[in-house]
């Protein structure tokens, strides 16, 4: 017991125990260290499993046309990635003040480095990629536009010239009608000379049709379509003057008389009125 105590007494003996003590601190500090270090590794190990997962989300998303989606996404994974950059250059740090030569440790990181590198790259040219997809996209907007406005250049052209088109179809429409009418007046004498159709020069002249006829109190008519008018009457007289071959009289069950026109051109030939007297 005396030689135990002189042991623990003596000089060497408190130098070896605390050697032992700080080995043994030293060692806790290694462990914490590593176990840091893991938990380090584990967390850069799942950013870059994230990375790897929202790149098949930009690729999907680039392809439907959503860029503005993977734009944000991309920015998303440059921060990631920038800050997992950090946290490796804080653990080399750690481990070189540690003094740790650790040749898997250095391997894993090594490796996570060389990832991240490449990850980051990769972001880079598909920022690059896409600023010039979006480039096009908005060339094809502007070229889009100038045909939409063309378009509508054209589409205002061809409404003008179908205004047009109507107007002078129009035009034309009255023009014909005016050049094919003709005008007709079935009456009684009495009737025709109070109208003024007919006139009588002297007392023992006959009536004839006046120079001068009032169109406004006649019924018009499309010549090409004229082809028989009633006179409701068993006796009447032409006055205006048509070829005799260009018409008949024709008399009907009850002896009542219509004209009928055979020869629409020659019967119009020489005048555009036709002035009938019945009784």
């Amino acid at each position: 017991m005396a030689l135990t105590s002189c042991v623990e007494t003596s000089k060497k003996y408190k130098a070896l125990e605390a050697e032992r003590d700080s080995l043994t601190v030293v060692a806790a500090n290694v462990t914490t260290d590593f176990e840091s270090s893991l938990r380090t590794i584990n967390e850069i190990e799942a950013a870059l499993q994230t990375v790897r997962e929202a790149e098949n989300i930009i690729m999907v998303e680039n392809s439907e046309g959503n860029t503005n989606y993977a734009v944000s996404q991309i920015e998303a994974i440059d921060r990631t990635i920038q800050q997992n950059k950090a946290k490796i250059a804080d653990l080399e740090k750690q481990l070189a003040d540690a003094g740790s030569k650790s040749k898997q440790l250095t391997a894993t990181i090594n490796r996570l480095k060389g990832e991240l590198d490449d990850k980051d790259n990769y972001i880079s040219n598909l920022r690059k990629e896409l600023t010039a997809s979006q480039a096009k996209v908005v060339e094809l907007s502007d070229r889009v536009e100038d045909l939409n406005q063309n378009v509508e250049a054209l589409t205002g052209n061809i409404d003008s010239l179908n205004a047009q088109s109507e107007e002078q179809q129009t035009t034309i429409r009255l023009q014909d009608a005016a050049l094919n009418s003709v005008y007709y007046y079935v009456a009684t004498m009495e009737v025709l000379k109070d109208k003024g159709l007919v006139t009588k020069n002297g007392v023992f002249s006959k009536e004839s049709v006046s120079s001068t006829l009032d169109k406004g109190i006649m019924h018009t008519a499309d010549r090409r379509e004229l082809s028989i008018l009633p006179l409701n009457t068993k006796k009447a007289i032409i006055l205006t003057n048509h070829p005799e071959s260009s018409y008949q009289i024709t008399k009907d069950n009850d002896g009542m008389l219509s004209l009928v026109i055979v020869d629409k051109q020659a019967f119009w030939n020489l005048s555009n009125y036709l002035i009938i007297s019945i009784k």
